[in-house]
């Protein structure tokens, strides 16, 4: 008997063929295509933001405070939640500051040592895996996320056109490496003409319109000089040239996504303090966190985002958060029941309620398609999506088949290497 199931297991292995990741990008390439992210993804790119890993950097952080509950951690499967009530199920019931203060502490200390991790990791990416990253992104409608790090949300963001004049100045310092104090003076000037510039022209009576951002090198380089002679601004060949290939330079570098929309907006709410709100009716955004992020937060009954630029602000801002009762962190910590979480929240009610709209195609990396997602599959099943292309290892591609196949009944199902995802570009 024993050896009849070793048969029927290794046929059924051999059944089971697995793309490769460059066969995914050619049959969604040019296709409506949507995006699911779970923690695998981070790891992929060397961040791993996984429970046992922000527990460990919680650890290395304030060592005095939790060297003595790591035990308590590991009796709760690095679950949050559980974790906190284990710490204050000792605490008298009376004493409901001190219940309180500790669930705080440790959020706190959670969220700091995760923001930690994504920001240490996030910089390799930026500098080695920037374009790799931007061939598997550009080829998505929406984006979805299980994580409530802000990893995918820096990944977009530094694809994203409009938000590079938060980071202007930053770029400058860099480029005033290779360029002169001449052609600083000039950089800014090229720079937006060739973002924002048009150039407008008749061809046989039609008024036709072009971007400067589409126009070659060697005429972007000759409607800016004349553009110098007609503003008389005395700028030489030889420094708009030099200018113009650290544009363009640049841009390869930095290639842009054409939408990006996490569904938020600015809004004068009380006198003239401008603060960022979600807005459910919102049908342009394509970001979704199905469990929440740090940086979501509700006041009351308004759903908004954190926009501080330091991380002492960030830090700050959170701890204010957990220390009003009108306001939380819109964040699912708990790994089961998190229907429940998400049905007291608008944003995450819409997100979740997003997936089932979808069509066409959706790629899912990183998901161990646990039970405890049920929530989410049963979405993406009731969708008009017709295949879905899921990630797995070789030596879990039979469970993780069998998992799709009972989650996905009615949708076509194939599975593609984890192992051959690759960001560095080809040679």
């Amino acid at each position: 008997m024993k050896e009849i199931y070793i048969v029927a297991l290794k046929k059924m292995t051999e059944e089971i063929t697995l793309l490769k990741y460059p066969e995914i990008l050619e049959k969604i390439d040019g296709k409506e295509c949507h995006l699911l992210l779970g923690n695998g993804f981070n790891r992929g790119l060397g961040v791993n933001t996984s429970y046992s890993a922000i527990f460990q950097k919680m650890l290395q952080n304030d060592l005095g405070i939790y060297k003595d509950a790591e035990d308590i951690v590991k009796k709760c499967n690095f679950n949050l939640e559980k974790f906190i009530g284990e710490l204050i199920k000792d605490i008298d019931k009376q004493n409901i500051f001190l219940q309180k203060y500790v669930a705080n502490k440790v959020k706190q200390d959670f969220m700091r040592a995760t923001h930690e991790i994504v920001k240490e990791g996030i910089k390799n990416i930026y500098a080695e895996q920037n374009e790799g990253v931007y061939i598997l992104l550009k080829h998505f409608q929406n984006y979805f996320t299980l994580n409530y790090d802000s990893f995918l949300y820096l990944l977009l963001l530094n694809f994203k056109l409009e938000e590079r004049t938060l980071v202007f100045q930053s770029t400058l310092k860099f480029i005033e490496e290779d360029l002169d104090i001449l052609q600083n003076n000039i950089y800014a000037e090229i720079k937006e003409a060739r973002e924002k510039g048009v150039l407008n022209f008749t061809f046989r009576k039609e008024k036709i319109s072009h971007g400067m951002n589409t126009l070659t090198k060697s005429n972007f380089i000759a409607e800016i000089r004349v553009y110098s002679k007609q503003k008389s601004k005395g700028w030489t060949k030889k420094d708009i040239e030099k200018v113009v290939d650290s544009i363009l330079e640049e841009e390869k570098k930095n290639p842009v996504l054409k939408k990006v929309d996490d569904g938020s907006r600015p809004q004068t709410l009380f006198g003239s303090t401008t603060e960022f709100v979600f807005g459910i009716a919102k049908e342009t955004q394509n970001l979704f966190f199905l469990h929440g992020a740090f940086h979501i937060y509700r006041d009351g009954k308004i759903e908004k985002k954190i926009t501080r630029t330091t991380d002492k602000a960030l830090y700050d801002k959170l701890e204010q958060i957990l220390n009003n009762d009108e306001k939380e962190v819109v964040c699912v910590f708990q790994s089961e029941n998190k229907i429940e979480a998400i049905n007291k929240s608008e944003y995450l009610k819409k997100a979740l309620q997003k997936l089932s709209v979808l069509s066409g195609s959706l790629v899912i990396i990183g998901s161990s398609l646990d039970d405890n997602d049920s929530h989410i599959f049963a979405q993406i099943e009731s969708s008009k999506v017709d295949s879905i292309y899921i990630s797995t290892r070789e030596n879990s591609k039979i469970k993780n088949f069998n998992k799709a196949k009972k989650l996905f009944p009615t949708k076509n199902i194939f599975l593609f290497e984890a192992e051959s995802i690759t960001y560095e570009l080809p040679d």
